[in-house]
């Protein structure tokens, strides 16, 4: 990466208002917390699921990232899964896609998840995805025919899990 790009990525993550471009927030009850254990916090709309530190910087508070992910990663459910699991800013929808197209949502409402509990049911529905190919076929399967049969000739490799 050129120091021009890394330049330009730094300014573009300063001026964004999304929080999971920063890794230093101040603490001033702009953004959403929750505490998790001693000095550890999780920041709603944080879409790295990251946690968080509460450090004092000359009587200021800021919420810093505790992470060992590197600057540029690119965010991910599961590293080496083709499936991912993304909510919605509310936290009340679960997109299911797979290869980055959308396959099924996933509502709070039906299946009963909450904003403090989504990242849990986001982890497991990418799980069971990765262990179970009957549970695959079964949600392509709940699928309109027409958005099946789009999803199945896309992706021939799902097809076969289609029952």
């Amino acid at each position: 990466m050129s120091e021009l790009d890394k330049v330009l990525i730094n300014l573009f993550r300063k001026q964004s208002s999304d929080v999971s471009d920063k890794n230093v927030i101040k603490a001033t009850g702009q953004h959403s917390i929750r505490k998790v254990a001693f000095d550890m916090f999780k920041v709603v709309g944080d879409t790295y699921d990251d946690l968080w530190k509460m450090e004092s910087v000359n009587g200021e508070d800021f919420l810093v990232r505790c992470s060992d992910r590197p600057e540029y990663k690119e965010y991910r459910e599961k590293e080496a899964s083709l499936w991912t699991a993304v909510s919605n800013n509310s936290s009340d929808n679960v997109t299911l896609k797979y290869k980055n197209v959308p396959i099924c949502t996933f509502s709070s409402e039906e299946y009963g998840f909450g904003t403090d509990d989504v990242t849990m049911f986001k982890s497991a529905l990418i799980d069971v995805l990765n262990e179970d190919n009957d549970f695959i076929g079964k949600v392509i399967a709940s699928q309109p025919k027409g958005k099946a049969e789009a999803i199945s000739s896309i992706f021939p490799e799902i097809k076969k899990l289609i029952k």
